[in-house]
Formats: structure tokens, sequence, C-alpha cells
């Protein structure tokens, strides 16, 4: 590494305070979302009236709330003087900050919808472009391809949190990250974890090839302790690695599975290989990496809640669910400055989940494992919806298969379900399991009672070894007429 790369890391790591965390820190992601909350207690006179001065310690729900409705007020403000779309946006609906002075008042706000940012990204740029240091374009599941601009600042405010959460996992100055997912936009999470754990000062190995004899070569070599990655491909590799190694051997920490669900089955049969924990990550190009993270308890992901605000509302009439009530995602970064984003809906299915946690967090909020996307949703049979994990916990849940596509089409009245499954095994076998599975869900014996289902299909294919792609949809609806 070149001195001046050298220096600017260093002066990089002095702006974190995810280094100021104790090792003995028993909840370090909690200790660093507490004390940003109390530092910008100390910064704001406004919030500052409101909670006072409390050391991170002493911050409560309460206050971390408040903390949240203050910088939620703040992006208003710097929307409002930045943004063409949110200049437009609050004066047209006649909307001040001090309107909002309530977690209930935020529903005043309409929410933002992926197609604003897709089809106008300059619109919510709030800077000059000399001070934008990443750009990044992702179409995500949705398909709508969106741009995001991130300033030096975005970029630390990403690395910050992305360093708590490790340390929140287990990771210490001895541990070795390797960070596994094949290339496949332009936002590579690899190099963003990569260069977080290189500012924050924690060692890490990022391998993107799907080779899994060069993936565990390259575990042997560093001595690697705790592995993130895309979700399929650490089940995929996990598959192929485990009939040839002992992967309890290679000590392995903990999993942490990210930018995909992670299926109960799937979660066990991962545990069970490797003998840790396997923990789910949550995160979106438009709210950066660094969103939500499983902890031990694994009874739902902690949210960065210094840096965004999570709401879940009542798709159908926009207001709050209740705890642990199902109801859609909406996203604000509360920190961002290249590109903030207020109320933008994930279009993700998920419940809020109310401290405290089993794991010891006291403060900070959850939301459930994300259960599908409302653009994801379709239906079978009489009317049944379904979403992929319906389907990925019978699936998956066979030995052997390593991922499916389910294509749907009409014959006659009926709807055709085909489901291509990549298996390791006897096909014969692989394909009765398969449809012994899918057989025993509900939505499926509605389907067949009502004569609404033609005979399920399953073809089995094996495993594609060389050119395997993370796939963007599970379910193909060829469906021309669908309501």
């Amino acid at each position: 590494m070149n001195p001046f790369k050298r220096l600017t890391i260093a002066l990089a790591r002095t702006r974190l305070s995810s280094t100021k965390i104790d090792e003995g820190s028993q909840h370090p992601l909690e200790d660093w979302i507490l004390s940003r909350v109390a530092a910008e207690a100390r910064a704001s006179k406004g919030l500052r009236q409101v909670i006072g001065t409390p050391r991170p310690e002493e911050v409560d729900r309460r206050m971390l709330r408040e903390y949240q409705l203050h910088m939620f007020r703040k992006q208003m403000r710097y929307t409002g003087e930045n943004s063409p779309f949110y200049q437009r946006r609050w004066k047209e609906i006649g909307l001040k900050p001090e309107d909002i002075r309530s977690y209930d008042d935020l529903c005043k706000v309409p929410v933002t919808e992926p197609k604003d940012l897709a089809e106008s990204p300059f619109e919510f740029l709030c800077v000059s472009q000399t001070k934008v240091m990443r750009a990044f374009s992702t179409s995500g599941t949705s398909g709508m391809r969106k741009r995001m601009f991130y300033t030096r600042n975005d970029i630390l405010n990403t690395i910050d949190p992305i360093a708590a959460a490790l340390k929140n996992v287990g990771m210490r100055q001895n541990d070795t990250l390797q960070i596994m997912f094949p290339t496949v936009a332009a936002w590579d999470p690899g190099l963003m974890l990569e260069g977080a754990c290189k500012v924050a000062g924690l060692k890490a190995v990022n391998c993107s090839s799907i080779n899994v004899e060069e993936q565990l070569r390259l575990m042997r070599e560093n001595r690697t302790t705790i592995m993130i990655g895309l979700t399929s491909f650490i089940h995929r590799l996990t598959l192929l690695a485990r009939e040839k190694h002992d992967l309890r051997s290679f000590g392995i920490k903990a999993l942490i599975l990210s930018a995909e669900p992670l299926p109960q089955v799937m979660r066990r049969e991962l545990e069970e290989a490797w003998g840790c924990k396997a923990l789910s990550q949550y995160g979106m190009t438009e709210m950066g990496l660094a969103t939500t993270i499983e902890c031990q308890a694994q009874d739902g992901l902690h949210i960065n809640e210094a840096g965004f605000l999570a709401e879940v509302i009542d798709p159908v009439t926009g207001e709050h669910v209740g705890n642990r009530k199902e109801g859609e995602l909406v996203w604000t970064s509360l920190m961002f400055e290249g590109s903030p984003l207020l109320r933008y809906r994930a279009n993700d299915i998920t419940s809020p989940i109310e401290p405290p946690c089993g794991c010891g967090f006291q403060a900070v909020g959850k939301i459930g494992a994300i259960r599908g996307r409302t653009d994801m949703q379709t239906k079978v049979g009489l009317g049944e919806k379904v979403f992929p994990l319906l389907f990925d916990e019978a699936v998956l849940g066979v030995r052997g298969v390593l991922g499916y596509h389910l294509i749907i089409e009409k014959e006659g009245y009926k709807d055709r379900l085909r489901f291509q499954v990549e298996y390791i095994g006897d096909a014969n076998e692989g394909r009765r399991s398969v449809e012994d599975a899918l057989h025993s869900l509900d939505e499926i014996k509605s389907g067949f009672e009502n004569d609404l289902l033609a005979p399920i299909e399953v073809e089995i294919q094996p495993p594609d070894q060389e050119g395997w792609v993370p796939k963007t949809r599970t379910i193909i609806d060829n469906r021309k007429q669908y309501g």
C-alpha cells in the first residue's frame, strides 16, 4: 500500500466512532448507536432541550425515538433546501419540519416511490458533483434501474456501523472475515465490506469466485473465522463442500447471510454443517449496506437506528402497524448527504419488534425476518397468495437441493407450476421428495381440491459447477392474463 493511501485510511479511521468501542463490550452495535445519539444531543440545542445530555448508557427507547424524529426534521430541512424533488413535495403538501412532533406524525409525509428515484435520480441529489465520492446503480429485485450518490461522509457513515455490526457478531482484531459475494452488480457489497474492514483495522479477504475449492483454500490460508456473503451462494458452497470436507474443522465462529432471505430450513442446514450460528443481514443500495443485522437471539434483525428510521405500515391505509404485526417496510436515511431519501418504500414485508431483545439490547429496535416483497407476491389456484419464501421452506428443505426456479403458466383454466430444481443425488429420489414437500403445502392442497391446479412438474437438474449466477427472481409468472 502506498504511503498516501495509508495516510488516507489512517485519517478516515480517526473519524470512526466504532473504533472506540471497548473490546469487552457485550453489545457493540447498540453501544455505537447510543453513542451517536448522545453525541447529537451534545451538538444540537433542539435535541438537548428534549432529552438532555445523557451518557450513551443512559439513552433509553424514548430518547432514541426523539433523536430519530429530530434527525427526520433535519433531513426535511436539508432536502427542502437542496433536493428538487423534495422541494416540490414539501411545497405541494404544505408540510413543515416542525409539523413532525410524534412518531404518528410521520404518516403525514407521503412515501417516496422507487419509480420516483428511477425516473429522476438527479432530482434527489443534494450536493454538487464535485462532492460525490461514489455513485452506484442498482435494479435490485424490482428491475427498475436506480442511481444513488454518496459523499465521503456517506461512505464513512456506512463503514462505521458495518464495523460495529461485525464486532456485534463476535469479530475481534485476531479474526478474519471472508467476503463471498459473486460480482453481479455495480454496487459490489464485497468491495464495500473489504474497504470497511481496512479502514476499521479489521482483517478481511474478499473472494467473488464461485469455485468451491478456491473459497475453501482461502479459508485455510487466511484462517477465516467469520463468513459473510450472498445467502444462496453460501448455501450452495456448503452443500457442494460438505460431502468432501469436514466443515466444522474450519473453526468458523459465525455465518452472516446477506442480500437474500434466510429460510429457516436453510438456516438449520448451515448451522448443522458449520457448527455455528447462521445470522441474517438485510440492506438495500438506496440505504447503503448497513441497515439491519440479526443477533445471537435470532428473533429479528437489529436496525441501525442512528442512521436510519424504519417504519412498518399497512400498505392499504398507510398507518403504522403494531408490535410484531405484519406490514410494508418504509425507510428514511437520517444522515445521508448525497441522495437522502425520506419514507422510501422498500416493498418488503416484515414486522416491527420493540426492545428489549433476548440478546441484551435494551433500546434499539428490530424488524422481523423479511417474509416477501409486495412486488413479488403472486396467486395460484383459488387465489392463494404466495411469496418465494413459501416454496423456499418446502423445496430447500429437501436434502440435496441447491436451488430452484418456479415457472407458472396457464393450462386452460388451471395454473401449471413447473419447478426446475438443481439437485445433488439420485434424480428420481429428488423428484419424489420435492413433490412430497410441495404437496404438503396448504396453498397447493387448496388448488388441487378446487381443481384449479394442473399436476405439478418437477424437473431435476444436475449442479452447474461453472456457470452459476445468483437468481434475481425465483418465481417467473408467464400467465398473460392474471388478476
